[in-house]
């Protein structure tokens, strides 16, 4: 080949794999305080609709396992709970997963009482700020604003991951094929073998409220870790059926990127 030809080729192959990476728009966190099942369900059911597993699962509805939510109930408050520490007025911590189900796995919202330390604000949310689909990777990588985290609250706090949007999507084994910058808590974690999703939504008390909440459970410590240092990132395979061995090529990835 001339280096006439080569020029041609570098030509169409750069822009193909410059359109190969999406960005995928981010929907704000919702209040759901009251709303019935049916108004949540329909609400997921448009955000699957509106996500790239428009195409991936066209046949998507809810999984009944995952939402094992009931009419009428109030929410965990993000606020409520990162400043507090229970509560639900505003905004609903389990909305944003919900209506953003490319998110497969985020920090959950903990009771960190931050009201007590140095003040509460968004950062403390630490919600996946960019979001990308490499589509001929099969790759979703979530980027969270550690940094301003950090700086605010001179700490790097213990994190709980989410899995409840892989679940609900069918994906149901994961392991985590790469984790820089990252210490779990348990021994036996999601980077020593493979593991089932098992995240779900129902009522729970952990709120506060007398009548209780729709919440998440259940706490899983194969997904709990500290950030040593920053950057930190983990890697996810995810399969819809259990793989031979965690070799195996995965269903979908997915990047979550502390920066």
């Amino acid at each position: 080949m001339n280096l006439k030809s080569y020029v041609f080729v570098a030509a169409i192959l750069i822009p193909m794999q410059a359109h190969a990476v999406k960005n995928i728009p981010i929907t704000p966190m919702q209040d759901f305080n009251g709303l019935s099942r049916t108004e949540i369900l329909d609400k997921r059911t448009q955000a699957v609709k509106n996500s790239i597993f428009n195409d991936l699962q066209p046949s998507y509805y809810p999984n009944s396992s995952v939402f094992q939510i009931e009419d009428g109930l109030p929410w965990i408050s993000a606020y409520e709970i990162t400043c507090h520490g229970k509560g639900v007025k505003g905004l609903s911590r389990e909305s944003f997963a919900i209506l953003n189900p490319p998110v497969m796995y985020y920090p959950l919202m903990a009771m960190y009482n931050f009201s007590e330390n140095y003040g509460c604000s968004e950062v403390d949310y630490l919600l996946v700020n960019r979001l990308t689909y490499n589509e001929s990777q099969k790759r979703i990588t979530a980027h969270i604003d550690y940094t301003s985290f950090y700086k605010k609250n001179k700490y790097f706090y213990n994190i709980h991951l989410s899995d409840t949007n892989a679940r609900d999507l069918g994906y149901n084994y994961v392991f985590a094929s790469k984790a820089d910058n990252i210490k779990f808590k348990s021994n036996n974690n999601i980077s020593t073998g493979i593991v089932p999703t098992r995240g779900f939504y129902h009522r729970g008390g952990s709120c506060g409220e007398p009548e209780g909440c729709n919440n998440y459970s259940p706490y899983q410590p194969e997904l709990e870790f500290y950030i040593t240092a920053l950057p930190a990132e983990i890697e996810f395979k995810l399969w819809k059926y259990q793989p031979l061995n965690k070799e195996d090529k995965a269903d979908i990835e997915y990047r979550l990127i502390f920066d």
